[in-house]
């Protein structure tokens, strides 16, 4: 059985405020190891769960936050950016399911902890054929894509919640409750540890469950901006590309991996 992990940081047991995710910041380090560690958990379970070939993605940010000399040897790591036509290098039919972990929910969901889709600074919120998608979805969507299904998603409360509305029959497991975009009730780390290993393996029991997630075109993504000057800087033909309000911008398409290339080029 092959597996594919999706890691962000915002969902990470421990993590709660934004200097915990950022390079530079004071306690980024303190989040590397919190997300290095939760790996290296996931994996494990995976391993024991019977995985013959695991690929775990860095996608938080730039893609370089995990503590390369502590990652677990069973699994192989993609790092660094790469264009959303090829998010998920490495994927194809063969793989059993798809893991999403760490997530955080939607730009604009209330209590919510660290939420946003995908730029705090560009994109204020995304709709899809008229419904608001955040990255669990269109990660979703591009497992999809390959007919692979999201078997496991964990992050807080409302990430949890987002997922099931979303995808339907998926294993979630909450590593802390929102209270706001800076707090919550958080779960001990450790607790966290003992618990989410046993929720992985349950996934992978019951991935039969789960489908891959689709949606049928053709495609209309509504892209909201935080100001009306990024939505200044597209250009719209009129044809496929259209000026929605001050601060939003509609792409069509047929082709689904298309869009969403378009919609984050």
């Amino acid at each position: 059985m092959k597996f594919y992990v999706s890691v962000d940081m915002e969902g990470i047991a421990g993590i709660a405020l934004r200097e915990q995710t950022m390079r530079g910041e004071p306690f980024y380090q303190e989040g590397r190891h919190l997300l290095t560690e939760e790996v290296n958990i996931v994996v494990e379970a995976l391993v024991q769960s019977g995985a013959t070939e695991i690929i775990v993605k860095d996608a938080h940010a730039t893609g370089f936050n995990f503590l390369y000399d502590r990652l677990h040897p069973a699994a192989s790591y993609v790092l660094g950016p790469v264009p959303m036509s090829n998010r998920f290098a490495g994927v194809d039919e063969t793989f059993a399911g798809a893991l999403l972990l760490g997530y955080h929910g939607m730009a604009g969901t209330p209590g919510a902890i660290l939420d946003h889709t995908y730029s705090t600074a560009d994109v204020y919120g995304l709709e899809l054929n008229g419904a608001p998608i955040g990255e669990i979805g269109v990660d979703a969507l591009l497992f999809g894509l390959r007919g692979v299904p999201v078997v496991f998603v964990s992050g807080d409360d409302k990430t949890c919640a987002e997922a099931e509305r979303q995808l339907g029959t998926v294993r979630t497991y909450e590593t802390k409750k929102g209270l706001g975009r800076h707090s919550g009730l958080l779960k001990a780390p450790r607790r966290v540890h003992e618990e989410i290993g046993d929720a992985v393996k349950e996934a992978v029991v019951r991935r039969a469950a789960c489908k891959p997630y689709t949606i049928q075109g053709p495609y209309e993504m509504k892209v909201e901006y935080t100001s009306t000057r990024l939505a200044d800087g597209r250009y719209c033909d009129e044809i496929d590309t259209f000026r929605a309000d001050g601060r939003s911008v509609l792409l069509r398409d047929d082709d689904l991996l298309r869009l969403l290339s378009r919609t984050f080029g």
